[in-house]
C-alpha cells in the first residue's frame, strides 16, 4: 500500500467505506427476507398439521383408514404439500399420501432441499353428559375435553417455492450492489482526476529538483493549501540554488584547508607514509618514510614501489616483493599482523609492521594506493622475550609445565592415532631441600640451573625437558618403548646420584626418584598421565628414593596409594566439622546358660558424605596415616557425651543401655598418652567404668602385647570390661590368649558365616566357644546374618550373638532416646584435641 499512488489512494478511500456500507445493508436486508420467507413457511406447515389432526381423531378411533386415506389424499392438493402421513401412538401407518414428482432430466436430487415435516398429536375427545337432565329429555354433552392421545399427523412440505422467492430475492439484490458499486466507481474516478492533477506537477518538479535541475519551476494555477505548496516549492528551488553556490564556494575552501592539514598531519606522525599511483610509482613520502628508507622525496619520485620500500625474506634469504599490485588490481586493503624486515638504501634493516589501502577518486576508480609502516623492532624483541617466557621456566631455561602439557597432548594423541609408544619420566630430586635449608635459596637455584644443564645433555636430541614446579622435571621419550625408557631413566638416576653439587667449599649429594608412565593408546586424558606419573614417583619415593616405580594400571601398590589420599583429606575433614556419626547393634544372649550382662551394644563408626559410608572403606587409609588415635578419640568423647547427657535426664532406672563396648585400635594402645585421655574423659563426664566395654582386634593387642596388658590392667581395675574382637584370625591366637585378661572372646566373623555349610568353620567355632568357657570367657559370635546361623550357633552352645540377622545397626542416640536435633548440638560441642 506504501507504494500506492495518490490517485489509488484516494479512489481506495472512497469506495471502501462506501462498499462496506452497501454490502452491509444488502446482506442485512436479504436475510431479513429469507428469514421472513422461512417463518411463512414453518407457519402454514404448522397450521396445516394442526388442523389436519381433528378431522383424524374418528378415523383413528374407529380404525377406518378408508377416512383417513382418503383425509390425507385430499391435503395433497395444496400445492407445496409432499406427503401427509397418519400414525398411531407406535409408529405404525395407518394412512400415507404423497406426490409423485418425477425429477427433470439431468437433476441432482442431491441438490434439492430437503422438505421440511410437522407434526401435530391426535386427541380422543370424550363428552360428558348431564345426568341430571329428565329421562324424556334428549341427553345432550354438556362438556368436551381431550382425553388422550391417539396417533400423530407428519405432514411433509416443499420448501421449492420458498427456494424461487430467496433467488428472486438475491438477484435483485446483487444488481442493486453491483449498480451502486458501479455508479460510485465512476463518481470517485472523476474526483479523483480533478483532485491529483496539479499533485502530479508538484511531483515531477520536486523529483526535477532533485535530480539537480534547480531552476525548474511548478505553475501556480491552484488555490488554497496546494496553492501555498506551488508557491512554496518555488521558493524552495530559488534557496537551493543559492545554498549550492555557496556551499561550492565552502567546500572548496574545506578541500584547501583539508589538504593543508593532511600535509601537515603526514609530515609529524610517527608512522612511515608512501603513496603511490596507479601503476604502483612513489608520489610522495613524508620525512619518517624517507628516513627508513633512505631515499629523500624526490629521488624516490617516480621509481617504483619495490626500488624504494625494500622488503626482504629471512626465510628464503632473498628479496621479497610487497604485493601493492593486488591492492591497486582488487582494490582491496592489506594488512599484515605479522612483521617484514624493511632494507633500507644504505642496506640498514629494521622489522616493520606495515598496511596499505587503495586511493579513489571521487566516481570510485583506483587512482594509486598508500603504504603506511612503522618500526616494530622493540616490540618484536620483547614479544619474543614473552613468547619465550611464557613457554619456558625463567631459572632453568626448561620448557614450564604449561608448554610440557601442550607437548604432552600432542605425543597423546599420535599415541592414540598412530599407534605409536612413548614413556613419560616423572623426576622428583631427594635430599634437595638440605640445599635449600643449609646454604639458602640462592643455592638451591644454582643447583636446579645446573642439574638442568647437566640432564638435558643426557637425553636424546629429540626428548622434551622441563620443569614442573620446584624440584620436580618432567621428560617426554618420544617413540621409546618401556625398556628403553627404563635404562634412560636408570642413567638418568646414576647420573644424579653421582652429581656433585659444592657452594660454598661445601659439598651436597643429592638423588632422584623417578616415576615411569608408558604413553599408549588407551594411556588415558592428560590429567590421567600426570597423575599416573606423580602417583609412580611417590611409589618411588615411598619404597627408599633414588629408584625408578613403572606404572602399571594394576598395579596395586598405587591403587591404594591414590585411595588413601583421598582418603586421608576425607578424613580430616571429618574430624574438624563432625562429619561422624554413632551407630549401634545389640549383643543378644543365645544360651539359656548365659550370664545376662544386660543390654549390651556395640558402638559402630559410620561417615557422613552423600551417603553413610561403612569403617571398612576409610579404616586401612586411618591406619596407614596414623589417623586412628584421633578417630578414637572422637568416638569416645562423643559416646561418653551421650551417656552423660542420659544419665543426666535421670534415665538411669529404665536404661535401654546397660553396657556399651567401644572399639580401640592398634594404634591407639601405642600412644603413650591414649590412656590419660581415657581416663580423663570418664572423670570429666561421670561414666561409670562398669558401662563401658573395650574391644581389641586380635592383630592390634598382639602387636603392642605388653601395651595391650597394661592398658587392660589399668582400666580393669577400675570397673571397665574388654572384648577380644576378631578371635580366630591371627596365626597364634590360642597361645596368646592365655596372657590377655580379657573378658569376651568375641569369635571372627570369616567362621560364624559358614558356619552352616562348611565343617571346618563349625568346628572352628566350636574350638573357640569351648576353650572359652575353659577359661571362664564369655564367647560372641560376629556376623549372624541368617535364622539358620543363629540356631546353629545355639546348638554349639555359643553365649552370645550379634549381626545383621538378629538386630541392624540403628543411631545410638534413638537407643538412647535422645533426640536427633539435641544430639547434633551435643555432637557439635564435643572438643576433642587431635
Amino acid at each position: 500500500m506504501k507504494n500506492w499512488g495518490i490517485q489509488t489512494r484516494v479512489l481506495f478511500l472512497a469506495l471502501v467505506p462506501l462498499t462496506f456500507i452497501v454490502l452491509f445493508i444488502s446482506v442485512h436486508f436479504v436475510l431479513t427476507q429469507l428469514h421472513d420467507l422461512d417463518r411463512m413457511l414453518q407457519d402454514r406447515g404448522q397450521a396445516i398439521a394442526r388442523g389436519l389432526a381433528p378431522a383424524c381423531e374418528y378415523g383413528v378411533v374407529s380404525g377406518n383408514r378408508a377416512i383417513l386415506s382418503n383425509l390425507a389424499q385430499a391435503l395433497l392438493a395444496e400445492p407445496d404439500v409432499v406427503s401427509v402421513t397418519i400414525t398411531d401412538l407406535r409408529g405404525g401407518v395407518l394412512a400415507r399420501a404423497a406426490q409423485t414428482q418425477t425429477p427433470s432430466p439431468g437433476s441432482d436430487s442431491k441438490a434439492e432441499a430437503e422438505p421440511y415435516l410437522f407434526r401435530a398429536p391426535i386427541y380422543q375427545s370424550e363428552v360428558v353428559f348431564d345426568d341430571l337432565q329428565s329421562r324424556d329429555e334428549v341427553r345432550r354433552p354438556t362438556t368436551v375435553r381431550l382425553q388422550r392421545q391417539v396417533g400423530w399427523v407428519a405432514v411433509e412440505l416443499s420448501p421449492a417455492a420458498t427456494q424461487s422467492q430467496q433467488i428472486h430475492v438475491l438477484v435483485e439484490s446483487l444488481a442493486i450492489i453491483v449498480f451502486g458499486l458501479g455508479a460510485t466507481a465512476i463518481f470517485a474516478q472523476r474526483m479523483a482526476r480533478g483532485v491529483i492533477r496539479p499533485i502530479r506537477a508538484l511531483t515531477a518538479t520536486v523529483e526535477r529538483i532533485r535530480d539537480g535541475y534547480l531552476d525548474s519551476r511548478v505553475p501556480q494555477h491552484s488555490g488554497g493549501e496546494l496553492g501555498r505548496l506551488e508557491v512554496g516549492i518555488n521558493a524552495m528551488a530559488e534557496a537551493l540554488t543559492a545554498a549550492r553556490a555557496q556551499e561550492q564556494r565552502r567546500t572548496e575552501d574545506a578541500l584547501y584547508l583539508e589538504k593543508v592539514r593532511a600535509q601537515v598531519t603526514l609530515e609529524s606522525i610517527g608512522d612511515g607514509v608512501i603513496t603511490t599511483d596507479a601503476e604502483a610509482r612513489v608520489v610522495y613520502m613524508n620525512p619518517v618514510a624517507t628516513q627508513f628508507t633512505g631515499w629523500t622525496r624526490d629521488s624516490a619520485r617516480g621509481h617504483a614501489l619495490h626500488e624504494v620500500f625494500h622488503l626482504w625474506d629471512q626465510s628464503a634469504d632473498g628479496p621479497e616483493e610487497y604485493p601493492i599490485g593486488d591492492c591497486l588490481r582488487e582494490g582491496r586493503s592489506l594488512r599484515h599482523d605479522g612483521h617484514h624486515l624493511l632494507v633500507s638504501r644504505a642496506g640498514a634493516r629494521i622489522e616493520i609492521q606495515d598496511s596499505a589501502a587503495p586511493i579513489r577518486d571521487r566516481d570510485g576508480s583506483i587512482i594509486g594506493a598508500v603504504v603506511v609502516f612503522h618500526d616494530v623492532s622493540q616490540l618484536q624483541s620483547m614479544a619474543r622475550r614473552m613468547a619465550f617466557l611464557a613457554s619456558h621456566d625463567p631459572l632453568t631455561g626448561l620448557l614450564n609445565r604449561r608448554e610440557f602439557e601442550e607437548r604432552l597432548k600432542v605425543v597423546l594423541e599420535s599415541a592414540r592415532s598412530e599407534g605409536l609408544g612413548h614413556a613419560l619420566l616423572y623426576l622428583d630430586l631427594d635430599q634437595f631441600k638440605i640445599v635449600n635449608d643449609t646454604c639458602g635459596h640462592i643455592a638451591g637455584d644454582e643447583l636446579l640451573k645446573q642439574l638442568a644443564h647437566h640432564l638435558a645433555r643426557e637425553i636424546r636430541a629429540l626428548d622434551v625437558l622441563a620443569r614442573l614446579g620446584g624440584d620436580e622435571f618432567g621428560i617426554i621419550l618420544e617413540n621409546c618403548s618401556v625398556e628403553k625408557a627404563r635404562r634412560i631413566a636408570d642413567g638418568l638416576r646414576q647420573f644424579v646420584k653421582d652429581f656433585r653439587f659444592v657452594w660454598q667449599h661445601r659439598s651436597f649429594e643429592i638423588g632422584v626418584s623417578i616415576g615411569l608412565v608408558p604413553i599408549t593408546a588407551d594411556a588415558g586424558n592428560l590429567t590421567d598421565v600426570l597423575a599416573a606419573a606423580d602417583s609412580a614417583c611417590y611409589v618411588a619415593k615411598d619404597k627408599g628414593r633414588n629408584r625408578i616405580h613403572v606404572y602399571q594400571s594394576d598395579d596395586s601398590a598405587l591403587a591404594q596409594r591414590q585411595g588413601e589420599m583421598q582418603w586421608v583429606q576425607r578424613l580430616r575433614h571429618g574430624l574438624e566439622t563432625n562429619n561422624f556419626d554413632l551407630y549401634c547393634q545389640s549383643i543378644v544372649p543365645l544360651a539359656a546358660s548365659a550370664k545376662n550382662h544386660g543390654r549390651f551394644y556395640e558402638v559402630l563408626l559410620r561417615m557422613h558424605e552423600k551417603e553413610l559410608v561403612l569403617p571398612a572403606a576409610f579404616i586401612p587409609a586411618a591406619e596407614r596415616y596414623h589417623l586412628m588415635p584421633a578417630i578414637d578419640r572422637w568416638v569416645i568423647e562423643n559416646v561418653f557425651t551421650l551417656l552423660q547427657r542420659y544419665v543426666a535426664q535421670g534415665r538411669g532406672s529404665d536404661a535401654p543401655v546397660d553396657r556399651i563396648a567401644i572399639n580401640l585400635s592398634g594404634q591407639s594402645l601405642g600412644d603413650e598418652h591414649f590412656l590419660e585421655f581415657v581416663i580423663e574423659c570418664f572423670v570429666r563426664h561421670h561414666i561409670s567404668p562398669t558401662t563401658i566395654c573395650f574391644e581389641i582386634t586380635e592383630t592390634a593387642a598382639i602387636a603392642n602385647l605388653t601395651l595391650a596388658r597394661d592398658f587392660i590392667a589399668r582400666l580393669k581395675k577400675m570397673g571397665c570390661r574388654f572384648a577380644l574382637d576378631d578371635f580366630g584370625s591371627g596365626l597364634s591366637s590360642f597361645g596368646y590368649l592365655k596372657t590377655l585378661p580379657v573378658d569376651y572372646l568375641k569369635i571372627a566373623g570369616d567362621f560364624v558365616r559358614d558356619v552352616v555349610e562348611d565343617p571346618v568353620d563349625h568346628a572352628m567355632v566350636e574350638a573357640i566357644n569351648q576353650i572359652g568357657h575353659v577359661m571362664d570367657l564369655t564367647t560372641i559370635a560376629e556376623s549372624v546374618e541368617t535364622r539358620e546361623i543363629l540356631e546353629k550357633l545355639r546348638l554349639s552352645g555359643v553365649d552370645y550373638g550379634q549381626g545383621l540377622g538378629i538386630d541392624p545397626p540403628r543411631p545410638l542416640h534413638e537407643v538412647l532416646k535422645l533426640p536427633e536435633k539435641e544430639w547434633r548440638n551435643l555432637r557439635a560441642r564435643a572438643n576433642v584435641v587431635l
